[in-house]
């Protein structure tokens, strides 16, 4: 920023001089509007929560799956379809609580800067960003919706993100100056996830025919769906089925992350659904092998023989836990597709939230004070 005159006015638009106002204080401009948007998010979040209790109460349970039972997913769940609401869904009279939020303040208490910000929130889009590249608070993205490349500037300086090149992020995206920022908090993808992730994400795209009205209408269910697809990935490997991803990992020599993440959600899927009582390890890490040269690695093909060979194994057991392995993808991609059927069931159903069952709800389950806590968590995680 260049050097600013002490008696001219203040480039922040107070109408004071400089000398009185940015100038007088060690925090940079730049960094005091940081923190200004970011007490207008909590400012945010507690306006919904108390003056719009009810709509927002009413319009989030109606997108809550019922046989969820997970605690911990259903908080993060809500929290983040709660701001959706508070972004996306207007009531009778065309509103968003954010148009309520926006009316309510006044103007001449609030920093030019910051106002255009708060302006700027109406063009929020939920969405899924894959991380490029990370520096200090910022990351540079692919938006696996648009296709657009995003330089995201998180606002917290005091947090270590700990997000890694590759790994897909999910929330509300909000303009903030030249950047964009996370509304409150996002949601990390696993990322061993991140190749299933983008498949679902732009097989949804395609549903929705590239159509950015329908994307935000749909999102809270592909939230959903693709916090369940999340959860596939929770379950801890045995030291024993453990052994054969670090066998492939030395055998293969694949540079590629994304590969092997592939192969890990295909152990895992296959672990799940036989619990494999291993002998000899090298086998099923062949079986691997040749499974990704037959889907990813086409350039790199190898026969069984010449695997079996490299692994010490003989090939007809090879060839047999190749069957094994094929049919557990199989199982794989059914439930991806179940899971989409039942996405495109939901978004068939008219949105009549009076046909929802109170009695699966108890008031106990919406908390003024703690719906929201998650935004810290996911922040620190």
């Amino acid at each position: 920023m260049n050097k600013v005159a002490r008696n001219a006015l203040c480039p922040c638009g107070s109408g004071k001089k400089y000398k009185h106002c940015c100038g007088n204080n060690v925090i940079s401009i730049h960094k005091l509007v940081d923190q200004e948007v970011e007490q207008h998010m909590h400012d945010f979040i507690r306006y919904a929560a108390f003056e719009h209790e009810s709509f927002l109460y009413q319009h989030t349970k109606a997108y809550i799956n019922q046989k969820e039972r997970d605690e911990d997913a259903l908080m993060i769940f809500r929290f983040f379809i709660s701001v959706w609401v508070m972004f996306f869904k207007k009531d009778m009279r065309g509103m968003t609580i954010l148009d309520y939020y926006l009316s309510t303040i006044r103007k001449h208490h609030v920093r030019p800067s910051v106002l255009s910000i708060l302006t700027s929130w109406k063009e929020a889009f939920p969405s899924f960003v894959q991380i490029d590249h990370m520096d200090g608070s910022f990351a540079f993205g692919t938006d696996l919706v648009t296709g657009e490349t995003k330089q995201i500037k998180f606002l917290d300086e005091h947090i270590d993100y700990d997000l890694e090149v590759g790994q897909v992020i999910t929330g509300i995206f909000v303009p903030h100056g030249q950047y964009t920022t996370c509304f409150s908090t996002f949601f990390p993808m696993p990322i061993v996830l991140s190749n299933a992730v983008t498949h679902f994400v732009q097989e949804h795209c395609e549903q929705c025919n590239n159509d950015r009205q329908q994307w935000i209408e749909q999102y809270p269910y592909i939230f959903q769906q693709s916090l369940s697809l999340s959860l596939i990935d929770t379950d801890e490997l045995s030291p024993k089925h453990q052994e054969v991803l670090t066998i492939l990992e030395q055998k293969a020599n694949i540079d590629d992350r994304s590969v092997l993440d592939t192969a890990r959600i295909v152990w895992r899927q296959y672990c799940r659904a036989k619990n494999p009582n291993i002998r000899k390890p090298e086998v099923y890490a062949a079986a691997l092998h040749y499974l990704l040269i037959e889907t990813v690695l086409q350039e790199e093909w190898m026969s069984q023989k010449q695997l079996a060979e490299m692994y010490g194994i003989s090939a007809s057991t090879l060839s047999k836990r190749i069957d094994d392995l094929y049919i557990a993808l199989e199982d794989l991609d059914f439930m991806l597709e179940e899971q989409i059927d039942e996405l495109a069931e939901a978004l068939g159903v008219d949105e009549d939230w009076d046909d929802w069952d109170d009695d699966d709800w108890d008031d106990d389950d919406w908390d003024d004070e703690d719906i929201f806590e998650v935004c810290e968590d996911c922040d620190e995680e």
